[in-house]
């Protein structure tokens, strides 16, 4: 069995935490001791990673492999929902019921044209 990670897709989740603690890339790339132009191509997808070094990002970010590799794992819905709670932590009840309106609009709108999009074209 194959499995097809999303590189692009981890490096927009690497990036992401790296902001969120406000580290450069620099910064990230000495604690987790790659080079910076490694760092900046595992962030813009272009760039694989290895498992030690994925682990050593990780650890550097205080973070644990699952946040990153979420979308590459068949049982991922716990982790998904759990990113969901964080982005709607800071929003008021009408930013919710909004986004959420938004959603089941897309949901609807993708079943009645039978649309399934996998991994590789999010």
């Amino acid at each position: 069995m194959d499995i097809e990670l999303n590189y692009k897709l981890i490096g927009i989740r690497l990036r992401a935490e790296r902001i969120k603690k406000k580290y450069t890339q620099e910064y990230l790339s000495e604690l987790s001791g790659i080079s910076p132009q490694h760092c900046s191509g595992i962030e813009c997808g272009s760039a694989k990673l290895s498992l030690p070094c994925l682990v050593n990002i990780c650890n550097a970010l205080k973070i644990t492999p699952n946040d990153i590799l979420m979308d590459s794992v068949d049982n991922s819905t716990p982790q998904l929902l759990k990113e969901a709670e964080i982005i709607f932590s800071d929003c008021s009840k009408d930013e919710i019921f909004l986004m959420l309106s938004i959603a089941d609009c897309l949901k609807k709108s993708m079943k009645i044209k039978n649309i399934q999009l996998t991994r590789e074209e999010i």
